[in-house]
């Protein structure tokens, strides 16, 4: 009998050591916001207190679109267009107090159509939008993300080797201004921030040209982040173009972000995830 006890020890342990390890790539789960995506690429949330705001190209361009609901426990409604037009793409919205951040690739003339590119503009009430000057060149920037301080602004910008983090002062108390790179290599980029400024999540490259979501920290406000680490929980394998574009609670408590997994309606989707079950 010892031999085959010994042998049957094995078959448990065996398997006990496949759970464990199938335990640490466990996903979180993830909720699919079914009234607010469609078949096409629905992409840049930004969860507000009552407002979800994201960015689509349902209409053949890019637009920006918001759902609303009625308190956290109910679900978001159905997306109406917020900001949209004909002659340019509307993207990566953020909002803070009565001021909303974006990017969009608008020119006053056609004839200067070969310096197209996206910039990013702020724009407060019912005011006309205004270019954010000091950080907007020749190049794309896209994804601002502000911390609650407003002492920092995070974007992205696509440089020659592709898109790279920045992180300039402002808007408090202004204007934005002196942007440098946040210390990452390139295609790290499109962060979010915990409230106490500690805590980035970003998205960045994968094997097999795959996005993932990553996750990287500071020890103090101006100090250096630590080397991005994959949230493997969150990076579902059969993402054919991954998971992407993480955008924070005000609260900290919930991720939202953007993935074409399966179950999905089509293109990429936008999903949420608790926070506290990302390891």
């Amino acid at each position: 009998m010892k031999p085959f006890l010994l042998i049957l020890s094995g078959f448990v342990l065996a398997g006990l050591a496949v759970c464990a390890r199938a335990g640490e790539t466990e996903l979180v789960n993830a909720v699919n916001l079914e009234k607010v995506n469609s078949p096409a690429d629905d992409d840049d949330p930004f969860p507000a207190a009552s407002s979800l705001y994201f960015a689509s190209n349902r209409a053949g361009r890019w637009e920006i679109f918001v759902s609303i609901r009625s308190s956290a426990s109910q679900p978001w409604g159905p997306a109406k267009v917020f900001l949209s037009s004909p002659e340019a793409d509307y993207r990566s919205p953020f909002g803070m107090g009565n001021t909303l951040y974006f990017a969009h690739n608008k020119i006053p003339d056609e004839k200067l159509k070969e310096l197209k590119n996206f910039d990013l503009v702020k724009k407060t009430g019912t005011l006309a939008p205004l270019p954010l000057m000091d950080i907007s060149d020749r190049t794309d920037e896209l994804h601002p993300w502000i911390t609650p301080s407003g002492k920092e602004f995070f974007f992205s910008r696509k440089l020659e080797a592709g898109w790279t983090q920045f992180v300039a002062l402002g808007p408090s108390p202004g204007p934005i201004g002196k942007a440098l790179e946040a210390g990452f290599p390139p295609g790290y980029h499109h962060a979010t921030l915990t409230a106490n400024g500690l805590t980035m999540y970003l998205q960045g490259p994968l094997k097999d040209e795959r996005v993932g979501i990553f996750r990287s920290k500071r020890a103090k406000l101006g100090a250096a982040w630590s080397k991005p680490e994959p949230v493997s929980g969150l990076n579902h394998p059969d993402a054919k173009r991954g998971d992407m574009s993480p955008a924070l609670t005000v609260d900290g408590a919930r991720l939202y972000f953007v993935s074409d997994r399966p179950s999905g309606k089509g293109g990429l989707d936008i999903w949420s995830a608790l926070v506290k079950d990302l390891k």
